[in-house]
């Protein structure tokens, strides 16, 4: 390999810290699924923008949500013991902004939803899952929350996925 090959790979020559924007330009080549986290409380649904979701296990079937400490959708989701996991369609991609930001009476304006199993759900959604909490994990500044999975619906709508930091349609080959 030559000299102007191994720097264009960017290589490390010390062992320095990466920086948050190194990180994040890095990070964002992990296509990765955009999902409405939800939850229910006495003041109506409350719900976020998440795309730090994974399924966890098939036995029992779980899910994992990672969730900024002190976020209100947090505070919801851990008083309510349940959640819910929206996957946002690509006629939806525009939600993602719409639940990341405000408050959440305008994150849900123009929103169709309705309760399964108690929890707030996404009339459009790619994919819902409805969890109930099996443990709780506070990591850094985020909670990762294990849920095990209570009802699924799919859609008939592809998901909407992000990368490199710009949301994609993925099509739905039914």
């Amino acid at each position: 390999m030559t000299a102007d090959a191994a720097q264009s790979t960017r290589w490390p020559v010390e062992h320095a810290p990466v920086s948050s924007e190194d990180y994040r330009g890095a990070i964002s080549r992990l296509p990765t699924g955009i999902a409405v986290i939800t939850a229910p409380t006495p003041d109506g649904p409350a719900g976020c923008t998440a795309n730090a979701v994974l399924s966890l296990s098939l036995r029992p079937p779980s899910l994992l949500v990672s969730l900024a400490t002190g976020s209100r959708t947090l505070a919801a989701v851990l008083e309510a013991g349940a959640f819910a996991v929206n996957v946002l369609t690509w006629p939806d991609h525009a939600l993602a902004g719409q639940f990341a930001t405000g408050s959440s009476d305008t994150r849900f304006r123009g929103v169709p939803w309705r309760l399964v199993h108690g929890v707030p759900v996404l009339d459009r959604s790619a994919v819902s899952a409805v969890c109930r909490i099996q443990q709780t994990v506070g990591l850094l500044d985020h909670t990762l929350v294990v849920g095990t999975v209570t009802w699924t619906r799919t859609g008939v709508t592809g998901a909407t996925v992000l990368y490199r930091h710009q949301q994609h349609a993925l099509e739905d080959e039914r």
